[in-house]
């Protein structure tokens, strides 16, 4: 009696569908340091997940910029698996700079499994999905004041089992850069020394 119930139960389980789950696996972000300037974005890594590696963003110093230069998130890409039946709706980039109010920019689906990420590992397993068309590209030394600051990044997936996250708002990957106010021109500097050689002597004028 009990190896027959032990036998219908090892035949209904095998009947019925795969939990339905999903995930994420991978994630990466593009760093553009003149905006839309002859520059070649530089990809790193968030979640890595190949043998193939990118830097990571995580710890990473993206160098100095120039006070009101532009400097933007020129690209993303979040890998997703989804089983049983499940979904992935959408995902999006959240950032912030020196620990201010995150904003977020949707990465629009690319293409399912198989596909290579941007470090080149391939992927092909069913309910893999690939993420990679940012909807617009932000800028994020506006506003920002000359200094060292940092930037936070985390990706959030949009699914039928929950939001499934590459990082998150508390734990962030985050890298850091500088911002430096512009050295004057050799021939500007003369001038405005000149200048006030000029205003120099006129005071001295009047009090004579």
């Amino acid at each position: 009696m009990n190896k027959t119930l032990g036998l219908c139960a090892l035949l209904l389980a095998a009947a019925l569908p795969a939990a339905a789950a999903t995930g994420v696996f991978g994630s990466y972000l593009a760093i553009d340091p003149d905006g839309d300037g002859a520059a070649t974005p530089i990809w790193f890594g968030g979640l890595q997940p190949g043998s193939s590696l990118l830097t990571s963003f995580n710890g990473a110093s993206l160098g100095s910029f120039q006070l009101g230069a532009t400097a933007t998130l020129s690209g993303a890409e979040l890998l997703t698996w989804k089983n049983g039946g499940s979904d992935v709706t959408g995902g999006v980039l959240n950032w912030r700079v020196d620990g201010g109010a995150y904003q977020s920019v949707a990465i629009n689906f690319t293409s399912n499994a198989t596909f290579q990420d941007r470090a080149g590992n391939s992927f092909g397993n069913a309910g893999d999905q690939r993420w990679a068309s940012l909807t617009s590209a932000p800028n994020f030394l506006s506003g920002v004041a000359a200094g060292t600051h940092t930037l936070d990044v985390y990706f959030t997936a949009f699914t039928s089992a929950g939001q499934q996250l590459s990082g998150s708002a508390a734990n962030p990957f985050t890298a850091t850069f500088s911002v430096v106010s512009p050295v004057p021109e050799p021939s500007s500097l003369g001038l405005l020394l000149a200048g006030m050689g000029v205003i120099a002597w006129m005071r001295r004028s009047r009090r004579t």
